[in-house]
């Protein structure tokens, strides 16, 4: 296990909480921002309605969350632990899990479900169209 000193363990256990704070807060406020890609182009990218999906999640909508970005809702846990494994054991200096490695076969596999993703989502077809934030079930 790598060693962090202690400024940087001090940095990361202030900033990265200071960080979340401030993102719920701009949730609150200001709610999801609009998606770049989908204004030019018109097509839904992988991470359009991400932001509605956070914002459901924080009112505990969680099947609205599911229909905004079923992808990043999915894998939104996944992502919640790593950064909490990574974020104990830079502060409290200690591992809390077993190391996981992503291979390139994995990193592949990421790529092309995320790629599938974005194209399924774009076919006006049923049952394809419930992918898009726009149409639910």
């Amino acid at each position: 296990m790598k060693k962090y000193p202690a400024a940087a363990r001090v940095a990361v256990g202030v900033g990265i909480p200071a960080v979340i704070a401030a993102g719920v807060l701009f949730f609150i406020k200001a709610g999801s921002p609009p998606c770049f890609i989908h204004a030019m182009t018109g097509l839904y990218c992988p991470g359009c309605g991400a932001g509605r999906a956070i914002d459901a999640l924080m009112h505990l909508r969680i099947l609205d969350a599911l229909q905004y970005n079923l992808l990043f809702t999915l894998a939104l846990p996944v992502g919640i632990l790593f950064l909490l494994k990574w974020y104990i054991s830079v502060v409290g200096g200690r591992e809390i899990m077993k190391r996981v490695r992503i291979t390139d076969r994995g990193a592949w596999i990421c790529l092309a479900v995320i790629l599938s993703f974005l194209v399924l989502r774009n076919i006006p077809a049923a049952p394809f169209k419930y992918l898009s934030p726009n149409d639910f079930l």
